[in-house]
């Protein structure tokens, strides 16, 4: 799942075990951003 990268979610997703990834994306404007990747194992992604 992604999320807003913040350092609570990063926190909270480190808390619980979740391995977290930055993902580059772009908003409905255009704007550049990135998300949170967070999951088990995001190994593949790397």
């Amino acid at each position: 799942m992604t999320y807003d990268n913040t350092q609570e979610v990063i926190e909270l997703a480190q808390q619980h075990g979740f391995d977290t990834q930055f993902v580059a994306m772009r908003n409905t404007h255009h704007a550049k951003m990135t998300e949170l990747l967070i999951g088990r194992n995001l190994d593949w992604c790397r």
